[in-house]
């Protein structure tokens, strides 16, 4: 991509932004105004994909199979979702 001399450019960060709990706190509060469920999901599962699963689910008492079901679609509980977030808190 081509910028023009002197056009200013601002660092962006995904990542950090999908760290930051305020901002996935707005995004699943969006998704939910907006009968999204399963972009609820996609926050989450993005989220996870930052951290070490494997160390979540053993410090969590939540079985790898379950994580992965619970961000692939499977239809999580609220339980379910409660653990996975809280396991990234």
């Amino acid at each position: 991509m081509k910028l023009k001399k002197g056009a200013p450019v601002k660092k962006y960060s995904p990542t950090q932004e999908l760290l930051d709990e305020d901002f996935i706190a707005k995004a699943v509060w969006e998704c939910l105004k907006n009968n999204d469920p399963q972009g609820v999901i996609e926050i989450i599962e993005t989220h996870l994909e930052l951290i070490n699963k494997v160390k979540a689910s053993e410090e969590h008492e939540l079985s790898r199979s379950t994580m992965y079901h619970a961000i692939r679609g499977k239809n999580p509980t609220i339980k379910t979702l409660a653990k996975l977030v809280n396991c990234c808190a």
